[in-house]
């Protein structure tokens, strides 16, 4: 029922790194696929919201606020089926819609309150999005990797050949000049015949 758009995976150049080194897309990210997908069959809404001071203040004594934000993401989806409605001459086909609602809940502190509260609802819509399957993948070790690999090529031709390989691997190929140009539909190996190709797959 969830659209497949919803679910595709994020350009590389989209995923980021946080301090505590984990991989994440951007709020504008999230939203941006909300849109181009479901276009105006979506929306957010904050159930609750709360900023607490009774927090440790910064090293250098200022003050901290603790935001915590929840809210429900609602989303409809297309036609997904007919029923009837009515009896006899006065009966009627009409389409059914479905509409999926997920909740999410988000934390931040910062010195702030206004910082706090943003990040804090961008967190919760985040998490109801994980629910709906968007940058679920993040959560996969294995394909935390390979998009390490991507930003890997998208600044070295070793990382790339490297990407190259890891590609042709996941796909049952072994890495040979045949199965490269047979793969990418390319008439050479060199890094610009490569690059171009994984450019067009959406691989870099």
């Amino acid at each position: 029922m969830i659209p497949a758009d919803l679910t595709e995976k994020f350009h590389p150049s989209l995923v980021k790194k946080n301090q505590s080194g984990q991989d994440y897309v951007s709020i504008d990210g999230y939203i941006n696929r909300l849109n181009t997908v479901l276009g105006h069959k979506w929306a957010w809404g904050i159930n609750s919201w709360e900023l607490r001071t009774d927090v440790p203040a910064t090293s250098s004594g200022k003050p901290q606020y603790l935001a915590i934000v929840q809210g429900t993401l609602t989303v409809v989806l297309d036609d997904i089926g007919v029923i009837s409605l009515g009896e006899g001459e006065d009966g009627f086909l009409t389409t059914q819609r479905g509409i999926i609602s997920r909740d999410g809940i988000g934390s931040n502190i910062n010195f702030d309150p206004d910082t706090a509260v943003k990040s804090a609802q961008a967190e919760a819509l985040k998490k109801a999005c994980h629910q709906y399957g968007i940058a679920l993948y993040l959560w996969d070790e294995e394909e935390r990797d390979f998009v390490a690999l991507q930003r890997k090529a998208m600044k070295s031709d070793a990382g790339l050949k490297e990407l190259v390989v890891s590609v042709l691997d996941r796909n049952g190929h072994e890495p040979t000049k045949e199965n490269m140009m047979s793969f990418f539909n390319i008439k050479d190996v060199t890094p610009e015949s490569l690059r171009s190709a994984l450019e067009e797959q959406g691989l870099l």
